[in-house]
């Protein structure tokens, strides 16, 4: 008899979005049985669907509400019919559902916080009834499946140590082929781009400032911004105040961002706070050099052996380092190369689906 294995997720957006898709793809073709969880009315894109999987469509919301009470008895009832072996919650609220059906349905639950109750941005009241909300979750928690060191210190620091529990298992991407003949060459224009979500925890903001600096100074280039979100409305004005109408550019998603990626000189990832980085991750995997905050997860994934760094994550840092390539006064090639090795030997998504299969012990 095959294994059921539930996945539980708020709504599929981001990087998280992505995480989930890779596990659920991956096990399409394993003797189990496959249940995803989600609000598919607030999904950023088509869930994929797979002989082996059953889609349940709840309304999950972001906030705490009575609604989630609801919600749980539902799937109790749905799952209970299943003979569940493992539930994998996902974010905070994903986390909340899956232990607690699982200490109902008595089978084993890992968690992956994936940084959002993690960056503490709630304001302190709100910080504390989470932090307490998630203490109260810890014992009936198998396995803490954290997708970067920084991830698993902030929990134990905040929370309660889980160390004992806990497993750090890095998000993976897809090694790709190298891009050839498409590195920047100085005093070139510079095609610059980002992808995320448009929260002011992206810092998409702080990088159309280091726009409008360089502009000043007429170097010429493009930048665009692949996401949607709350702060689209503020951004859309950001870039309207500085007179940078012709040279940034907001855009939806896109549904291939690894082909898009391959448009541009170099990708641009300015967040405040960061669990992991998926997207430097992808870049640094086809060649494309990355310029980074150093927040959070991030320092795991770049640093200035394979990307450019902005230490205090400022306007002008990000200024100097566009103005320094333009010129030609550092180097890009070694850091291709590094980045490339890097996420070979750290963020496949081979390595990382493995260590996962291995803990729902297929």
């Amino acid at each position: 008899m095959s294994k059921v294995i539930v996945q539980i997720l708020r709504a599929p957006i981001g990087g998280i979005r992505k995480h989930v898709f890779d596990i659920i793809e991956h096990l399409s073709d394993k003797d189990v049985t496959q249940v995803f969880v989600t609000n598919v009315q607030d999904s950023d894109r088509v869930i994929p669907h797979y002989p082996n999987l059953i889609i349940l469509d709840y309304p999950i919301v972001d906030k705490p509400q009575v609604q989630d009470l609801f919600n749980i008895g539902e799937l109790f009832l749905e799952l209970r019919k299943l003979n569940v072996d493992v539930i994998h919650g996902h974010g905070a609220k994903g986390g909340l559902y899956a232990r607690i059906l699982s200490f109902i349905l008595k089978c084993f639950c890992l968690y992956t916080p994936h940084g959002g109750s993690l960056h503490r941005v709630f304001g302190k009241l709100k910080n504390k009834i989470y932090d307490f909300i998630e203490l109260s979750l810890v014992p009936l928690t198998d396995t803490f499946l954290f997708e970067s060191l920084y991830s698993q210190t902030v929990f134990n620091q905040n929370i309660t140590d889980v160390t004992y529990k806990s497993v750090v298992n890095y998000n993976g991407v897809e090694i790709q082929e190298r891009i050839k003949g498409t590195q920047y060459q100085p005093n070139q224009k510079m095609n610059l781009a980002s992808f995320g979500l448009l929260r002011n925890l992206k810092g998409h903001d702080i990088f159309i400032k280091a726009c409008s600096l360089i502009h000043k100074k007429n170097i010429p280039f493009h930048y665009t911004i692949f996401g949607n979100g709350e702060e689209l409305n503020n951004l859309q004005k950001l870039v309207m105040s500085y007179g940078l109408n012709s040279f940034v550019t907001i855009q939806d998603y896109c549904e291939d961002t690894l082909a898009e990626m391959k448009k541009f000189d170099f990708i641009v990832h300015p967040s405040r706070f960061e669990s992991f980085g998926y997207v430097p991750a992808e870049a640094m995997s086809l060649g494309i050099p990355v310029i980074s905050s150093h927040e959070g997860g991030l320092k795991e994934v770049v640093d200035d052996k394979c990307g450019f760094v902005s230490i205090d994550n400022s306007p002008e840092s990000y200024a100097r380092v566009l103005e320094q390539l333009f010129n030609g006064e550092v180097s890009i090639d070694d850091k291709i190369e590094n980045g490339i090795q890097k996420v070979s030997a750290l963020f496949s998504k081979e390595k990382m689906l493995m260590k996962i299969e291995s803990l729902y012990k297929i």
